[in-house]
């Protein structure tokens, strides 16, 4: 029997909580799968993306009126619980409704008890709904930020403490909002003009990017993955953010470039694309399973200058035998400024990670920083918003190297960012906007 809608959204959030799956991989496939009309894939997408998203504001309501602990509800009924509340206080569907179809469910998949114990529960809430004591942004900031915006409480205190009250509400407001879909052109194959027009015949909305020539943003129904424009290379998902790293790092044709945590590849086929394939990058990542999908953009996008290799990035010295010209350090990081993207990951997070994380980026920017030659340059980057991983990181990769000096960065900037520039480095955030993601440039003493 084919699965019903709420059962489609339902296996995907627990196969999310449960093993850890990403959303925004499994929920097209299992909508590719199923056999439900766009009015009813539209409504799986807001109620898995929306349930996952809101997960903590979920519980907390839940446990207003539970007499049982969270901890102890099966995983598989929390869920169905956790996706009706959503149902019942962010969507536009009757109570009533919410109510039958989830009970529908419980009695399709649990022994008799459940069914009463879901019904209760969600009469109880529908009943009850106005009586909740929520926190106001008087007297309680931190909890109501938390709450509205749907960010753990750690994420909401550390961002006021670094960027204000005023700034963390309009950052968790962004990570709420649906990001831009923008493109790279491959100007190796077309032209922004080329590559807009047959996007237009096909049917999609096509704008002008607002930070860079080469970034089309686009609307439009499908996967673009499928579009023959994608499948022969002249284009390549990616956001405007992004797209800036590779014109921070200023490649020019003949030069010798090494890009380490390189997969799935966005920058080093556009820093080749820049480089018009002339000279040579040498892309590494750690984790067999990104090489293969580096080797497979690389081949897609027609990039002929780049040799893609399985690599731990503090342990180059193997494969790099003479100092490079430019380096690209793209670390791993919480990912805490592309929030909007990944709905579920900001309950996954730690503050413990990101120590972990500032860690493993230093040790890599200290492990590469000897084979950029003299007058060449590192340009770091990460997509997130914490000091502990961004200035941080930097300040002790300078205190430990005195070779190095932070290069101004404004100069490889589009005008309308350069005001945002600090210290010779930039924080671009979501609220631009754009993904959160921090860039620096940092240049070896002749």
């Amino acid at each position: 029997m084919a699965k019903s809608s709420r059962e489609i959204a339902l296996e995907v959030i627990h196969r999310v909580h449960k093993t850890g799956s990403y959303a925004n991989l499994l929920l097209p496939k299992k909508l590719q799968e199923s056999d439900l009309d766009r009015r009813d894939k539209a409504f799986v997408t807001e109620l898995t993306y929306g349930t996952l998203r809101a997960c903590g504001t979920l519980d907390w309501i839940i446990k207003q009126f539970s007499k049982q602990k969270l901890g102890k509800i099966p995983g598989l009924v929390l869920d169905l619980i956790r996706m009706s509340v959503y149902q019942i206080f962010y969507m536009d569907v009757p109570d009533h409704a919410v109510i039958n179809e989830s009970v529908n469910i419980a009695k399709k998949h649990f022994h008799p008890g459940i069914p009463k114990f879901v019904n209760g529960m969600l009469r109880t809430i529908s009943r009850e709904r106005d009586s909740l004591p929520w926190p106001s942004i008087e007297t309680d900031p931190l909890d109501y930020i938390s709450l509205k915006y749907f960010h753990p409480l750690w994420l909401v205190k550390m961002w006021v403490e670094e960027f204000g009250l005023e700034e963390t509400e309009a950052l968790c407001r962004a990570d709420n909002q649906p990001p831009q879909l923008t493109i790279r052109v491959n100007t190796l194959k077309t032209t922004p003009d080329e590559l807009a027009a047959s996007l237009r015949e096909a049917g999609w909305t096509v704008e002008p990017g607002r930070y860079l020539s080469e970034a089309l943003a686009v609307k439009g129904t499908g996967d673009l993955s499928q579009l023959p424009q994608f499948k022969e290379g002249l284009f390549y998902v990616q956001d405007q953010s992004s797209m800036m790293i590779a014109h921070v790092v200023d490649p020019h044709p003949g030069e010798s470039i090494l890009d380490v945590a390189a997969a799935p590849g966005g920058k080093t086929t556009h820093m080749a694309q820049l480089m018009q394939n002339k000279g040579r990058i040498v892309a590494v990542d750690l984790s067999p399973n990104r090489v293969n999908l580096l080797k497979q953009n690389i081949n897609r996008m027609g990039v002929k200058n780049t040799l893609a290799l399985q690599g731990d990035a503090t342990k180059l010295k193997s494969v790099i035998k003479e100092p490079v010209d430019k380096i690209l350090v793209d670390a791993p990081c919480s990912g805490l400024g592309v929030l909007a993207r990944r709905p579920d990951a900001r309950w996954t997070k730690t503050p413990e990670q990101i120590i972990e994380l500032s860690n493993i980026q230093t040790q890599i920017l200290s492990a590469v920083a000897d084979h950029v030659r003299p007058g060449g340059i590192i340009v770091y980057s990460v997509c997130t918003l914490t000091k502990q991983e961004t200035s941080l990181v930097v300040e002790h990769f300078l205190r430990t190297r005195d070779d190095f000096f932070i290069d101004d960065i404004a100069p490889y900037l589009s005008e309308s960012i350069k005001p945002h520039v600090r210290d010779g480095m930039i924080q671009l955030m979501p609220t631009q906007g754009i993904d959160g993601l921090f860039i620096a440039r940092l240049k070896r003493f002749e």
